[in-house]
């Protein structure tokens, strides 16, 4: 109970609702001014958008990032709308629930309405007085704060969550992870396995994950909490690796959140390694896999030559001429052994490359279509959002939140 005034008096405080929920997503406590915000905009704002669900996942999962990031992260939700996170860990380092602060906007009221809630793909039917009141709402209910604002709020919600579960434990917990990341490890055997899982070989998958283990085991011993550590991260980049192999953003996701669950409840060291290799399988699942192919190596050509040729005017005569085929023969067989066309797997090597460019704040956003093979701004914004569901720009403006949480992982 005198934690939960902590909690309300941030709240009060900071003008941000605070939240904390269990690993199974139900509510514990929120504070006088969630229940508001929630009570009026946040109610309306699912109703009409259809994104309850999917932003209680997202919840979860930022806390479950949180404990990653030693303790505070910050996310945009499905919503649009953005929150820090923490965990709330037992003696031994278990997370037992989360807490949560928000909503609030990191760029302005006009961008949220136009970009998050009009600009929603697919998008919603909404009428004037929706808009009207859905603006009124947030400018109530969702504070606009500053990036340098926004993290002050989270260093304050981990504090205030760790007043009472364990401090010495959570530091423990940080100190592992940073002597893991500095201790020798086997960054190359990571660098096979990521690659091996984003084009979907899971034998090659097994073979680097086994040597990743063995010498990891060797340098942990029977340390099971390192090795819990240790798996988490591997699980994230794991999903990165399943995502930029062209797994479906929204399965990965819902597996992560998952798995992140599911970490907590191996006792021991035999568990999390038979798990570890069911959790590779699982995304290296989601990538098409060309082991298995009867024109492999026709689809590892035009692969490799369309991530060479993104940038420019490529056409699908080209890539067929480059393999000495027919255009036809060579849609059919692409699409039979990867399950989407030739122009949708140009489209998804342009959108991830476009992802990297917008994430350097020092690259203008105009010059990014031409960068990577599309004509003009209008079209490559209509791809853009359809790919991904967000605008260029919001996407850019997304990337604010991740230097910061960067900053926190770094410290």
């Amino acid at each position: 109970m005198d934690q939960h005034i902590q909690f309300e008096n941030m709240s009060v405080a900071t003008g941000i609702g605070v939240t904390i929920l269990d690993i199974g997503g139900q509510l514990l406590f929120e504070s006088s001014v969630h229940a508001a915000a929630y009570t009026g905009f946040l109610q309306m704002l699912y109703a009409k958008t259809d994104c309850e669900e999917s932003c209680r996942i997202a919840f979860l999962y930022g806390c479950y990032q949180a404990r990653r990031f030693g303790g505070r992260y910050i996310f945009y939700a499905p919503s649009g709308l953005v929150y820090c996170a923490s965990p709330i860990l037992d003696g031994k380092g278990k997370m037992t629930s989360g807490a949560l602060a928000g909503p609030f906007i990191l760029t302005d009221y006009d961008d949220f309405m136009d970009y998050d809630v009009k600009g929603r793909s697919p998008p919603v039917d909404l009428t004037d007085d929706d808009i009207e009141q859905l603006s009124a709402g947030a400018r109530l209910a969702a504070p606009c704060i500053s990036p340098r604002r926004a993290r002050a709020v989270s260093e304050h919600l981990f504090y205030v969550t760790t007043e009472r579960y364990s401090l010495t434990g959570l530091a423990e917990s940080v100190s592992t992870q940073t002597d893991m990341f500095t201790s020798a490890y086997p960054v190359d055997k990571e660098n096979e396995l990521m690659a091996a899982i984003s084009r979907g070989d899971i034998h090659t998958a097994n073979a680097a994950l086994n040597e990743m283990l063995r010498q990891i085991l060797c340098q942990y011993g029977s340390n099971i909490e390192a090795l819990r550590s240790r798996v988490v991260e591997l699980t994230v980049l794991l999903s990165r690796a399943a995502l930029k192999g062209g797994a479906d953003i929204n399965a990965i996701l819902g597996h992560n959140y998952g798995y992140l669950r599911e970490i907590d409840s191996f006792s021991t060291i035999e568990e999390i390694v038979l798990w570890l290799h069911m959790v590779a399988r699982r995304f290296a699942g989601h990538v098409f896999d060309f082991s298995g192919a009867k024109h492999m190596d026709i689809i590892y050509r035009a692969v490799d030559y369309i991530k060479r040729k993104y940038a420019e005017k490529l056409t699908l005569k080209e890539i067929a001429d480059h393999l000495y085929i027919s255009q036809q023969y060579f849609c059919r067989i692409f699409k039979e052994e990867t399950g989407q066309t030739p122009g949708g797997y140009i489209t998804y090597v342009r959108i991830e490359e476009s992802k990297k460019l917008l994430r350097d704040p020092a690259i203008n956003i105009i010059d990014i279509p031409a960068c990577v093979g599309f004509d003009n701004q209008s079209y490559f914004t209509k791809i853009f959002k359809k790919e991904t569901g967000a605008t260029p720009g919001r996407y850019r403006r997304a990337s604010i939140t991740n230097v910061v949480n960067a900053t926190y992982a770094g410290e």
